[in-house]
């Protein structure tokens, strides 16, 4: 499918990769004319798969199977279903409400509340090739309150895949920064049959290397690394759903229950999700897609072989979004962010501005350009990554390189050489950050960032083409039980647990 890049400046992505044009607005209505009602459950089928959402969950997906076989999605509680779940500020926001989710923070979910008060859907459309609903999401832990945004969902069917674009509209009282936090954008949960995880963590993307498998008993946890943007759920013939999200890395599983069977409203239910990091302005408006691929666990692999890549250069401009960066003990200037990123760092031993989740091949990036202007009490930076080994910044030889800067307020473009840097060049790289010296001098300034890129000047690189390899079938290898050594950590990654959400 044809791409293009995000030039509107209205809107904010995950990443500075393109994105699909896989949704067709609704059509404009009157105001006399009354929007139809989404009082069940609503479907599309197109003689290989099927797919439904539900006005009683919010307008959540909430059906998914191939046609004439059973419905995959768990449905036991409105915290289920395959939807949209935000994450925001302050961490005691819910503090008044259900005493089991009181350190949840704000958080809004598209299906409704832990009392089983639904999303409201306010618009919904039925074409012959879409489903369109906008809800108004319930706060999880609060007893039938509104969540401060709307969730909209073009719902659509390809072949064997939901092609699902997302636009979520954030207008909140409280206009402080907070704290990017994971989100679910989106969750899955899986009958309990589909109990069986797979995703790639190897140093081959798009190689057709060996999968990793995963099986109950799974805690909730972040898989690390994922090297390949995808993971799915199949039964133990290897047939289920994969959750495929463009350019994106990091991803979360689990299994709740005591069996590996149940309908779908069954306690027992597998959990993946897309959870990277977002910053949730009070006025954000953002965009997104993602897809649900139905069918063997090798044709899932497939599907996701033949859509456009992660390029292999690094190449961020922040021009009229984050691109994805999110900061640890720092906060910027607010949306919309327009051509640069202003960010106010007074924190040296933890104040860093972060990447995305990524793949890149230290060799294929020698040279890293900076362009920023600098305000503060340093002579020096510091780029930060890890390694593909990596669960956190490592604060070792082989994992950092300083470069000198001019504390003057002036854009300059900085040219860090990474050629002769062991750490860097022969190894595999999955997420790089820009921060104060932790052993520097203390700071209080800021930080404008045009771009970072192995480009000099910071243009698109070319569009890798899709593989039309097919994959074939792999050995499956389990995850490694006995990790290495963990190295020192000087900086977390600021990853807090997602609270499931389930009826105790």
């Amino acid at each position: 499918m044809a791409a293009l890049y995000l030039l509107s400046a209205g809107l904010t992505y995950a990443t500075g990769m393109p994105v699909y044009a896989s949704h067709t607005d609704p059509p404009l209505r009157s105001a006399a004319r009354q929007a139809p009602r989404l009082t069940g459950l609503e479907t599309l089928e197109n003689g290989i798969i099927k797919v439904g959402v539900d006005g009683r969950y919010g307008g959540a997906i909430t059906y998914l199977s191939a046609v004439g076989g059973e419905n995959m999605v768990n449905n036991f509680d409105l915290g289920r279903q395959v939807q949209i779940s935000l994450f925001g500020g302050p961490l005691d926001f819910s503090r008044s409400g259900h005493p089991v989710w009181a350190g949840l923070g704000w958080n809004p979910i598209q299906a409704g509340d832990t009392y089983n008060n639904p999303g409201e859907v306010v618009d919904f459309q039925k074409q012959p090739d879409e489903l369109y609903v906008k809800t108004i999401p319930k706060l999880f832990a609060l007893p039938n309150v509104s969540g401060e945004a709307t969730i909209e969902h073009w719902v659509r069917l390809s072949g064997n895949v939901v092609k699902v674009h997302v636009r979520l509209v954030i207008n909140r009282a409280d206009k402080r920064q907070f704290d990017a936090r994971t989100q679910e954008f989106p969750c899955l949960y899986l009958n309990a049959p589909y109990n069986n995880v797979y995703a790639y963590q190897g140093n081959n993307p798009y190689g057709n290397g060996n999968m990793t498998k995963l099986t109950p008993p799974m805690e909730m946890e972040y898989l690390r690394p994922v090297t390949e943007p995808w993971i799915a759920a199949t039964n133990n013939e290897g047939f289920g759903v994969g959750l495929f999200v463009p350019y994106n890395y990091q991803w979360t599983k689990a299994f709740f229950g005591d069996e590996l069977k149940g309908d779908e409203f069954s306690g027992n239910s597998t959990y993946i999700a897309n959870t990277r990091f977002e910053i949730l302005d009070h006025n954000l408006t953002h965009e997104w897609d993602y897809e649900l691929i139905v069918g063997n666990i090798n044709d899932i692999r497939s599907h996701v072989y033949n859509q456009p890549r992660l390029p292999a250069t690094i190449n961020y401009r922040f021009d009229v979004s984050r691109k994805g960066f999110y900061y640890t003990k720092a906060t910027d200037t607010g949306w919309p962010v327009q051509n640069q990123l202003h960010v106010m760092v007074d924190n040296a031993k933890e104040g860093q501005i972060h990447s995305p989740v990524g793949f890149w091949r230290g060799r294929d990036n020698k040279t890293m350009y900076v362009r920023a202007a600098f305000q503060g009490q340093s002579d020096k930076y510091r780029l930060h990554w890890r390694q593909l080994a990596d669960k956190d910044f490592y604060g070792i030889d082989g994992r950092y390189v300083d470069f000198p800067i001019t504390n003057d307020g002036q854009m300059r473009t900085y040219a860090i050489d990474l050629s002769g840097v062991p750490g860097w060049v022969d190894q595999d790289i999955v997420q790089f950050a820009v921060r104060p010296r932790w052993d520097g001098p203390a700071v209080n300034g800021w930080v404008k960032l045009e771009f970072i890129s192995t480009n000099p000047d910071a243009t698109p690189p070319p569009k890798t083409p899709p593989s039309t390899n097919k994959i074939t079938e792999g050995t499956l290898i389990p995850p490694k039980n006995n990790p290495p050594v963990t190295p020192p950590v000087v900086s977390q990654c600021v990853c807090p647990v997602i609270t499931v959400k389930r009826t105790r």
